[in-house]
Order: C-alpha cells, then sequence, then structure tokens
C-alpha cells in the first residue's frame, strides 16, 4: 500500500535514505533517536519536504507529483495544528471545509466525530480555552474528519501524561475500526505503550531504515542493538 523506494533527502547537516514497503492497513510504530531522521520521513511522505531521488507510492499510485493538499494524507504534529484564535468547531470543519461554513450540515459532522473523540463541550468555545489533551483531541477529530487513509503522526502525544496518551491510543484504534483502509505511521518515544495497538514497527537509524523493512515489536525487543535505545539495558 505505501512504498518507498530510495527515498533520498540531504542538507547541509544531515542525509538520508529510506526504503520500505507497508502491504497491510494498520498503526506502525515509527521510533528512534532524537535526529535519527524520523519527522524527515513523515515531511517527505507528507510533501512538506522535497525528495532529491526516489519513488514513493500509495496503493498504487506516485505522490511525488501531488502537492501536500492532494496527497491523501492527514499530518498531525505535537504542536496541534490548531489556531488558538478559532473555535472548536471552525478547527475541525477546517479539515473538510476551508470556508468554515456554519450550518446544520457541519455542524452535525462536528459534533459526530467530537462524540466519537469524547470531546463533551460547547464547539464555539475556543480552542485556546482548552487544556494539552482537549486540543490534540480536536486535532484528531479533524483528521478523523477528512478520513484520509494515510495518518501521519509526530509525536503527538509526547508531551501529555500517560494517562492522557492511553486515553488517545484508544482513540486511535477507534478511528482504524472506522475506516479499517487505514494505515497510521505513529512518531514516538514510548514503544511500549504502543505494543498492544501497532501491526509493526519502523526504526530509523542515522537517515535510514533499519534492514529496509517493517520490524516486529519481538524482533525489536530480542535484538540487541535496540536494547540500549528501547530499555535501557546497557
Amino acid at each position: 500500500m505505501l512504498k518507498l523506494d530510495k527515498i533520498s533527502y540531504k542538507n547541509v547537516t544531515f542525509s538520508a535514505e529510506y526504503t520500505f514497503n507497508i502491504s497491510e492497513s494498520g498503526i506502525y510504530a515509527l521510533v528512534g533517536e532524537s535526529g535519527s531522521g524520523k519527522s524527515t520521513l513523515i515531511n517527505l511522505i507528507s510533501g512538506f519536504l522535497n525528495i532529491h531521488s526516489g519513488s514513493m507510492s500509495f496503493k498504487n499510485k506516485s505522490l511525488l507529483d501531488l502537492s501536500p493538499s492532494q496527497r491523501p494524507i492527514s499530518t498531525l504534529f505535537q504542536n496541534y495544528n490548531n489556531f488558538d484564535h478559532l473555535t472548536i468547531f471552525e478547527n475541525i470543519i477546517l479539515g473538510v471545509d476551508s470556508k468554515m461554513i456554519n450550518n446544520n450540515i457541519n455542524r452535525n459532522k462536528v459534533k459526530s466525530v467530537m462524540k466519537k473523540l469524547s470531546l463533551e463541550m460547547d464547539m464555539f468555545k475556543t480552542v485556546s480555552e482548552l487544556s494539552g489533551g482537549e486540543q490534540q483531541r480536536v486535532s484528531l477529530a479533524r483528521c478523523w474528519l477528512r478520513n484520509r487513509n494515510l495518518l501521519l503522526l509526530d509525536e503527538p502525544f509526547n508531551a501529555l501524561d500517560p494517562g492522557l496518551r492511553k486515553d488517545l491510543f484508544i482513540q486511535l484504534v477507534k478511528m482504524h475500526e472506522h475506516n479499517k483502509s487505514q494505515i497510521t505511521i505513529i512518531s514516538s518515544h514510548f514503544l511500549d505503550e504502543l505494543v498492544d495497538i501497532i501491526n509493526g514497527v519502523i526504526f530509523i537509524n542515522n537517515g535510514s531504515v533499519y534492514e529496509n523493512k517493517i520490524l516486529q515489536y519481538k524482533e525489536v525487543k530480542d535484538n540487541l542493538d535496540f536494547k540500549k535505545y528501547f530499555l535501557g539495558s546497557f
């Protein structure tokens, strides 16, 4: 479904080349040390960075000639991607209606997705009034409403406390129950928290994907090369 073949990127201080193939829908953890190239990979897939060479396709269709807005992708970063001066309604409906028209159809769309994510509050409250966990739910609601088949999450919950992270992981699983064709790639430093919901692991090391393939959690856990980073065992 998602295939990257020698996608290369280089700037003054960093170079990377990514190859891997995700053949089935599901949730995949993207892990690696800070500075290893996780965010670079997400930005290349999203189209926010330009590749230098290689090929990239989703469902056998090339992504390289598509602008970020044309790609079947929703991307969520750690800083929530929200507009603080806008209401919850406006931030969510913006995903499908750039004019943010306040009508019955749009209100019902927002109301429905807010209910799915346990956002039990006035949709016309400004986002700046919300807690960090609530703001991330608003961002996730916008992604859910867009219903794109590829969801990229760049350390979106790392700043939240463990209870909130666990709750949002549950919401992520609900999204996949709603859209069984979806692939989610979630970048995180908390691999053990994801073990019960992920279908595989993408390990990034020095700008490349380890063994150019999706690993299973057991492969990562039992590999001596990874124990220091993941388990602190050295």
